[in-house]
């Protein structure tokens, strides 16, 4: 798993630090699809992965977590810092996706967060269905990882 000057692993702390200061459309994204508090949320997805991230920027702000699961659900949240820098995050989030030995990677987002649907077409993933879950309307993405023949 790639680790570098803005990516470093995740701890409980980080991941509550980041949850403490999510940007809003995190924020109603990860409160409404767990129903859980937004802190809660972000620890409970870290400690639920097999592999988490911390992100930074190069001013030192915290700007998200990220990770993915046993069952190769990916997921990111962010801190408003995750814009100021927008090509570097996008840089360092293609070389964390590349060191991953996943075959393929997938989830939903909330199709209102405008960012992170930016954020998944920039990294190459792929559109499936929609669908509602708790009044959120969410939208299935996937990549695949391995060399296809």
């Amino acid at each position: 798993m790639y680790v570098g000057k803005y990516i470093q692993p995740c701890t409980p702390e980080l991941a509550l630090e980041v949850g403490l200061n999510l940007r809003f459309e995190d924020k109603r994204e990860a409160e409404q699809t767990t129903g859980l508090h937004a802190p809660a949320a972000v620890v409970q997805a870290h400690l639920n992965s097999t592999h988490s991230v911390f992100f930074k920027v190069p001013n030192g702000k915290t700007a998200g977590v990220a990770g993915v699961t046993s069952s190769h659900a990916i997921w990111m949240l962010c801190t408003d810092a995750s814009t100021e820098y927008p090509h570097t995050f996008v840089k360092e989030a293609k070389r964390w996706i590349a060191s991953l030995s996943n075959p393929y990677l997938h989830n939903y987002a909330d199709m209102r967060n405008e960012q992170h649907i930016k954020l998944l077409k920039l990294l190459k993933f792929n559109f499936l269905n929609y669908t509602v879950y708790n009044n959120v309307p969410l939208i299935e993405f996937y990549k695949l990882c391995v060399p296809q023949p």
